[in-house]
This record gives C-alpha cells, sequence and structure tokens, in this order.
C-alpha cells in the first residue's frame, strides 16, 4: 500500500517502498483548482498510485502530469493517468516533448520552456530545464513558489525504506547510496552551474523521488550535496564500463 502524507501546503508525497529493489518511489500531487502530479510511478504500481492519490483528491479531476525524465518510475504510468484523468495533459520541455512525450502519449502534451511558470491556483510551478541533471537529455526539475518546494527528483536519492520527512543530513546517506550506483549523476561545469540556480531558488522542501521530503535549510543541503559529488575520485568511474581507459600499444 502506498503512504500518503502532506509535505508542504497543499502538497502531498505518495510514496511506495519495493523490498525486491530496496527502494521507495515516490510521486507528488499537488492539490489545487487545477491539480497536477509529479511523477507517475511505474505501471505495476499504477493501481496502488491511483488509489493514494484517491484519498486526496477525485483522481479524474486531474489537470496535469509532469516528470523529470524519461523512466520508468518517473512516466511509466502516464497513460493510465490520461485515461483516468480526460481532461488532463502531459507537461514536459519542448525537447522531453518532441523526442519522447508526443511518440509514446496517448494525446498531445504541452510544452514548456525553461523559466515559464503554470499557475494551478494557489500554486505556482516553476519549469527548470535541467538536461543531464540528475541525469539524461531530457531532465527537468520544477520549483513550487508559493510553497518554496522543489522537486529534486533523483538528486537525493537514498536507498532502502525511510520516513516520510527528515531535517536531518541528507548527503551523507544519498552518498552511501551512490556507492552503489556509480555514475548516478554526471558532474560537469554544466552540473556546477545547474546547482548554482538551484540555491539560489533558497528552497524550504526537497521533494525526492527517492527517500524522504527534506524540510530545513534546502538550499545548504543542495551546496553540501555538490560539495561531495565533485568530490568523488575517478575511482568511481571505473566500476561500470570496463575499468580504466587501456593502454594503447603505438
Amino acid at each position: 500500500m502506498a503512504e500518503v502524507h502532506e509535505i508542504a501546503d497543499g502538497i502531498f508525497r505518495i510514496a511506495t517502498f519495493i523490498p525486491e529493489a530496496n527502494i521507495t518511489c515516490n510521486q507528488f500531487l499537488i492539490a489545487d483548482e487545477t491539480p497536477l502530479l509529479f511523477h507517475t510511478g511505474q505501471r505495476l504500481l499504477f493501481p496502488l498510485t491511483l488509489e493514494a492519490v484517491r484519498q486526496v483528491i477525485d483522481p479524474t479531476r486531474l489537470r496535469y502530469i509532469s516528470w523529470s525524465h524519461l523512466e520508468a518510475d518517473e512516466s511509466g504510468a502516464l497513460n493510465e493517468f490520461l485515461q483516468i484523468a480526460p481532461q488532463a495533459e502531459a507537461v514536459h520541455s519542448e525537447l522531453g516533448v518532441t523526442v519522447n512525450v508526443n511518440d509514446y502519449a496517448i494525446r498531445p502534451a504541452k510544452m514548456m520552456a525553461d523559466g515559464d511558470v503554470l499557475n494551478l491556483g494557489r500554486h505556482k510551478l516553476r519549469f527548470l530545464i535541467t538536461p543531464q541533471v540528475p541525469h539524461c537529455w531530457d531532465a527537468i526539475l520544477a520549483f513550487e513558489e508559493t510553497t518554496g518546494t522543489l522537486m529534486a527528483s533523483d538528486l537525493f536519492t537514498q536507498l532502502g525504506e525511510k520516513t516520510s520527512m527528515t531535517s536531518g543530513d541528507m548527503v551523507e546517506r544519498t552518498m552511501a547510496s551512490h556507492k552503489q550506483l556509480p555514475t548516478y549523476i554526471p558532474v560537469s561545469q554544466h552540473t556546477a552551474r545547474v546547482f548554482d540556480r538551484l540555491e539560489a531558488l533558497r528552497p524550504n522542501v526537497l521533494a525526492c523521488m527517492h527517500g524522504p521530503a527534506f524540510t530545513g535549510d534546502a538550499a545548504q543541503a543542495l551546496r553540501d550535496l555538490r560539495t561531495a559529488l565533485f568530490s568523488q575520485g575517478d575511482e568511481e568511474l571505473t566500476k561500470i564500463g570496463g575499468g580504466p581507459e587501456p593502454v594503447r600499444k603505438s
């Protein structure tokens, strides 16, 4: 069964722990005049996610469905939700819509440019185009301006079953999980620029895809995660892909 907790005013975390994978998959429902679901979960989880949405709103009222990047846990149940909610639109970047969504969604998607704001009623969701952060070319993140909630996707992934919210250290547990997920977040100067943008938002809440939501000094948590990511040794990158570059004979 999925658990439902309100992590900010009108924003609900829907969490399902998958023992076989030792991971929690979270979706975030913004309950407003025009409700939005961020992450759909996998198709396998759709019945559980649907019942969790029903605890908060009538799921047929869903107006928008969005996510960060194309993965099963992010958007696998998109069409199932589009079928349940006849007025719902998928919402993503121009790249995401053009390359992915319009090929498999059962109806056309809404495109958002970098910095565009979707007015949901009391809540205002700003879209941030962040390719390769946390990962994947089509990646986006989103910031709910009224509550200061950052839809952080996979940035703070933590394996295992966690509480719904925390104000404690996020980075140590995140980096411990990264040891089992080498090359999970690409690190580059582009990554640093994305972190600059996220820290400047000064979020109050981090709505994380895997693990608890965070409340507190989220900007500092982002700074600490950036420092930890950029401090990783190159040895982490040799754990997949056949090891280090072979020596070439002249």
